[in-house]
């Protein structure tokens, strides 16, 4: 092949690559905008549902206290996902500053920050004291740190002494962090979706929440070249890592 062949070979490849990557993207659009169009449907039902109740209730001189508590609650799980998603689009627009992070400073910064939710509590904590240095956002990675903290703060809560470890290792694309903790756990046929928007692996009346913490972990990790996942078993506990590549 002459060098002309050789370049209209390399465009015609490059440009299916692009292709490809956007039907990816395409499909991924689709799936988010199916999951949070369903997900914003369910407080409407509720309002909509509910407030032709309050008047009839009003007209005949009745109590609609139940129902206005219902329609309350709707209405803030409504605010949660609008906020959810404005911060999602907030991450994805807002340039990385990238510079070396001490990840031992990030951990500990994020353990002050919810210190609230481990008051009156027996916890257990494993933190290794020699933490590497990484390239990205220290602030969008603390994000990371703290809401797996909180995750596994949070459902722990059922045991009398929650155990949770942090640990690191180098792996062949980069560094790996992860999180593991002795709490209520999930089936693990959910994990592959646990990571998207507003998605609750258990009931609100058991664990509050609105399925967006890890969300945004993942978009983080995601924006760094990362990738982010998740293991657990019901009742077994969870681990969940992140790895960041080399800078």
């Amino acid at each position: 092949m002459n060098d002309l062949e050789l370049r209209l070979a390399d465009a015609q490849a490059r440009l299916q690559q692009s292709e490809a990557r956007n039907l990816a993207l395409m499909a991924e659009l689709e799936h988010f905008v199916r999951n949070v169009s369903h997900d914003l449907r369910a407080p409407l039902r509720h309002i909509t549902a509910y407030a032709p109740l309050v008047r009839e209730m009003l007209a005949e001189g009745e109590d609609p206290s139940p129902c206005l508590d219902t329609l309350e609650q709707s209405a803030r799980s409504m605010a949660r996902m609008v906020d959810a998603l404005l911060e999602l689009s907030r991450l994805s627009r807002i340039p990385l500053q990238t510079a070396a992070v001490p990840m031992a400073a990030l951990v500990a910064e994020a353990q002050r920050a919810l210190a609230a939710q481990a008051l009156g509590r027996s916890i257990q904590w494993q933190v290794p004291t020699d933490w590497p240095e990484v390239q990205g956002d220290a602030a969008l990675l603390r994000q990371v740190w703290e809401h797996a903290l909180s995750n596994a703060l949070k459902f722990t809560r059922p045991r009398p002494v929650a155990q949770i470890t942090l640990g690191w290792e180098h792996a062949a694309d980069g560094t790996t962090f992860w999180l593991r903790d002795n709490g209520v756990g999930f089936n693990p046929d959910t994990s592959a979706s646990m990571f998207d928007l507003f998605q609750r692996l258990h009931t609100a009346s058991a664990f509050e929440g609105a399925g967006v913490g890890l969300a945004l972990a993942r978009q983080i990790v995601q924006r760094h070249g990362g990738s982010i996942s998740a293991q657990g078993v019901v009742d077994g506990g969870c681990t969940l890592r992140f790895t960041l590549p080399k800078s």
